[in-house]
């Protein structure tokens, strides 16, 4: 009688275990296809020639000599000219820089940036004023991938002269087109 109730349990023991397996694969499943669908319904990474659309959310700004704060604002079209892995050069192709009465047009410029979760971007060039006055310009920050399709920089810099300078701070958003 012995015999009986051992195989029994080891029947019971194997149907537990393959219960187990069973429910752990269409676990594994229920995991695995909506990340497999999410990530096939991402846009590729950038490619040489994209246009991107670099758009202030936020802007401040504050003269030198000056300790008021002034509402800014940054709207620039990139293209990009050279990707090597997460490494991406950029050229200004035109753009407008405004901050309190003055509003300034971007002429040239030039930059790169680390593109990944959390990278990095750099950009630098001319603006001309209405008047003609050229300026130098320089910004620097944070590029954050928040999801698909929403791209957030933190940037910081100024624009001036060598007598003049103005310092800019943005959070701008970063897309394709």
């Amino acid at each position: 009688m012995y015999a009986p109730a051992s195989t029994a349990y080891s029947v019971r023991l194997m149907r537990s275990k393959y219960l187990s397996l069973l429910l752990l694969t269409v676990m594994a499943l229920a995991v695995v296809v909506p990340m497999q669908a999410a990530f096939a319904e991402e846009q590729p990474g950038l490619q040489v020639g994209d246009v991107l659309r670099l758009e202030s959310a936020k802007g401040a700004a504050r003269t030198a000599d000056e300790e008021v704060m002034m509402r800014a604002t940054l709207s620039m079209t990139l293209s990009v000219t050279s990707v090597n892995k997460t490494r991406v050069r950029l050229t200004v192709t035109s753009g407008q820089i405004s901050f309190g009465d003055s509003v300034y047009t971007v002429t040239s410029g030039e930059g790169g940036g680390i593109a990944c979760r959390f990278g990095w971007i750099a950009l630098h060039g001319s603006a001309a004023s209405s008047a003609g006055a050229v300026l130098r310009f320089r910004f620097e920050g944070m590029l954050h991938h928040e999801r698909p399709g929403l791209n957030l920089a933190g940037l910081f810099g100024g624009i001036g002269d060598g007598d003049n300078r103005t310092v800019l701070r943005f959070v701008a958003r970063l897309s394709k087109g």
